[in-house]
């Protein structure tokens, strides 16, 4: 009897974690900048400047500006081709 009741502790003891770990809801995670909502111009759409002119200033304010493409220099991929893997279009 001695043997059952430890025997029944022990299990407890295991079981207990492993229960509270599945009752709890999983965290979500924050969304990454590939799973942000994207324009057609491949950038996300709350930052596009193309498709929201009104951006234009605050880009050129931080000197993040292309005057031959007028487009954010962080967006223009005819300036950086690289950004195209990006999506950047």
């Amino acid at each position: 009897m001695h043997s059952l009741r430890t025997l029944s502790v022990v299990l407890s003891l295991f079981a207990t974690p492993v229960l509270a770990d599945e009752a709890r809801p999983a965290p979500r995670p924050q969304a990454s900048e590939s799973e942000k909502p994207r324009c057609e111009h491949g950038v996300q759409k709350s930052l596009c400047a193309r498709c929201n002119p009104k951006l234009a200033p605050v880009y050129k304010a931080k000197g993040d500006w292309c005057p031959e493409h007028a487009r954010p220099e962080s967006q223009c991929v005819l300036c950086n081709p690289e950004l195209a893997r990006k999506g950047v279009k």
